[in-house]
């Protein structure tokens, strides 16, 4: 069995067959079965490669997860630590999931709430403490606030890799110029275009690897492909089509 990356036209990957170069698949590894590489392939390659390519993750550093209750964040969770990281730190606005994820990882909890000044107290605690890489899934209100907060924390050593990977919190931010010119503070962002495809591949590889080994978990359920119209998940649940 292979997971494979973007196929190209007219070959798709809802079809029986499909022609893909063997560049962009992946043998799956021993041990971990097709419905959990589904779920699991690109949640995971956006955090291995965020980690490992964009901000080169160092074994003892801090990461800052934005918006780890999502199965992406979830998954980034796990990957965080499976990497080296010393402390994981999560937001998200799912209290239940944010409890859940300790288990996985997590050592420290932000909830994302409507209370701004509250939200900011706790995100200039967290970076006053120390933290090294922020992997962005939100974008928005949120990621302004980190960064004003990492402003706020001032020069600490090693820079701040903020890492941008997803914007469902929304698409665009007021940019201060302060922020940039009194921090460590690098912007960046990871996916296809920012990361060479055949190194998005490697991610894949590389996360299902660990996954194999580490036994990562995303909340995946399996869903017969004659069903796609009406049973896309949109609860955090990865929703994966099968014939």
């Amino acid at each position: 069995l292979v997971h494979l990356l973007l196929p190209e036209a007219p070959f798709g990957t809802m079809a029986e067959l499909c022609v893909v170069d063997t560049a962009r698949c992946v043998v799956l590894p021993d041990g971990l079965d097709a419905v959990a590489a589904a779920a699991l392939a690109i949640p995971a390659m956006s955090s291995w490669a965020a980690l490992r390519e964009r901000a080169r993750l160092v074994e003892g550093e801090t990461v800052l997860v934005n918006g780890a209750t999502g199965a992406s964040g979830r998954v980034a969770v796990q990957i965080a630590r499976h990497l080296g990281a010393a402390r994981v730190i999560g937001t998200g606005r799912n209290e239940a999931v944010l409890a859940e994820l300790s288990a996985l990882g997590m050592d420290d909890a932000i909830r994302l709430g409507d209370d701004r000044d509250a939200l900011s107290a706790a995100f200039e605690q967290a970076f006053g403490r120390g933290v090294d890489i922020v992997l962005d899934y939100l974008w928005g209100p949120s990621a302004e606030g980190l960064i004003a907060a990492a402003a706020k924390a001032g020069p600490v050593g090693r820079p701040i890799r903020f890492v941008q990977i997803g914007s469902i919190g929304g698409a665009t931010i007021p940019m201060p110029a302060a922020p940039l010119r009194s921090s460590p503070l690098q912007l960046m962002g990871s996916g296809l275009g920012s990361v060479p495809l055949p190194r998005l591949v490697d991610a894949i590889d590389g996360a299902l690897r660990a996954a194999a080994s580490e036994g990562f978990r995303v909340p995946a359920r399996p869903v017969d492909l004659s069903e796609v119209g009406s049973q896309w998940s949109m609860d955090g649940t990865r929703t994966v089509f099968t014939m």
